[in-house]
């Protein structure tokens, strides 16, 4: 899409100027301005090159759409072009563009995605010939999915679309259609109380895997940062575990890579209490035995499989005869216990790495305890306070 912008030139600086308050010169001060108008918008040369144009010099807005506009006019077959992307066409541009703009792991959540339900669905269209229509019968195919996955899908399109927007001059047809609506009951939250957790690692019997399990529950850390933790992150002297990275297994041709945290809150240094601090030193000893120190704390030179991970907790929870949880609700465990011994929302939120602290409350709100008595106590003597000033005043 085209955008204008409104120049300023002062006579006395002699070049384009931004002005203050009082429309005078931010440089001189002096008022002693023309004022101009340009517009910039993309076309296509004969070439096929897609290339950026500025006109600038006119008097008023008007004049520069006319003057956007008929330059369209004079480029008509070039611009014909551009109604003529594909939607294949519009996948691998923008596929290249968010390539070097993202981590790896969301490129490569956004090309299984959009490969997988997106792509079959719109691959025989121009991309301007995707209407708002068409967009609603292909959101209908997508009934079987969860909400939350429908609207990943939903956001890979979006994304595509704007990109067409923005660079190609192309409507972004997609604010014309209705979201999907949430249908689902809110489940519970899965978590496990210290009893419950230490009855599963009694049945973990691979040493290693009971450590990693433990150090998840204490510390809140996600899977992919506890996994990329060496032993220098570990700080036993003064207690502290440093999170700086993540192990991520959504990559292309690789079976995982250490990449940034999830976001630049998630770098972080937390507290770790002594047990672990204990466990930790004897993993330690016993890998230096075996002579397994390598990269990785948890692993040696490659992390532990994540197949591993996921069924030797499953079957620890079946053998102690509780219910079955995900490595991630390790993490939720460690947010709920916290919570209801009274720690503050924004410590928790901390010590998570949550980029804010709405993000905290959305999740764990419901966990967080009510002291219904102490809070109408608290009112209670605010009223007989409010009384007593009343009655003194009269």
């Amino acid at each position: 899409m085209a955008s204008y912008q409104q120049m300023f030139y002062c006579k006395n600086c002699k070049k384009n100027v931004h002005v203050n308050d009082k429309g005078q010169c931010a440089i001189c001060h002096s008022t002693q301005m023309n004022k101009s108008w340009s517009v910039r918008f993309r076309y296509v040369e004969s070439n096929g090159k897609e290339v950026q144009k500025r006109l600038s010099g006119f008097s008023t807005k008007k004049e520069a759409q006319a003057a956007e506009l008929e330059f369209k006019v004079q480029h008509k077959t070039n611009y014909k072009k551009l109604d003529q992307l594909s939607f294949v066409e519009l996948f691998n541009d923008y596929e290249k563009f968010i390539k070097t703009r993202t981590k790896a792991s969301t490129h490569y959540d956004f090309k299984s995605k959009t490969e997988g339900h997106i792509l079959p669905y719109f691959k025989d269209y121009n991309v301007i010939d995707i209407t708002p229509k068409i967009i609603l019968e292909w959101q209908n195919t997508l009934e079987k999915f969860s909400y939350n996955y429908k609207c990943h899908l939903r956001t890979c399109l979006s994304g595509m679309l704007r990109y067409a927007e923005k660079y190609y001059d192309i409507p972004n047809q997609l604010r014309k259609v209705d979201n999907f609506r949430n249908l689902e009951q809110e489940q519970e939250m899965s978590i496990w109380t210290p009893e419950e957790f230490e009855k599963a690692m009694s049945f973990v019997k691979d040493k290693e895997y009971k450590v990693f399990y433990t150090a998840l529950y204490l510390t809140g850390a996600r899977k992919g940062e506890m996994l990329a933790t060496s032993w220098n992150d570990w700080d036993f002297d003064k207690k502290i575990l440093n999170i700086n990275k993540s192990v991520s297994k959504k990559v292309t041709g690789a079976q995982w890579i250490v990449t940034t945290p999830k976001n630049k809150s998630s770098n972080r240094k937390i507290r770790i209490p002594d047990y672990l601090i204990e466990i930790m030193k004897d993993l330690y000893v016993n890998k230096l035995n075996e002579n397994k120190i390598g990269q990785f704390v948890f692993g040696n030179e490659k992390p532990l499989p994540e197949t591993c991970i996921c069924r030797y907790l499953t079957k620890a929870a079946n053998d102690a005869d509780i219910k079955v949880i995900r490595i991630h609700d390790l993490r939720h465990s460690h947010a709920s216990y916290l919570l209801s011994k009274g720690i503050s929302v924004v410590a928790v939120a901390k010590r998570l790495g949550h980029s804010n602290i709405e993000q905290t409350l959305n999740t764990y709100a419901h966990l967080l305890p009510e002291d219904n008595e102490s809070l109408i106590n608290r009112l209670e003597n605010l009223g007989t306070f409010l009384g007593t000033k009343k009655t003194k005043s009269v």
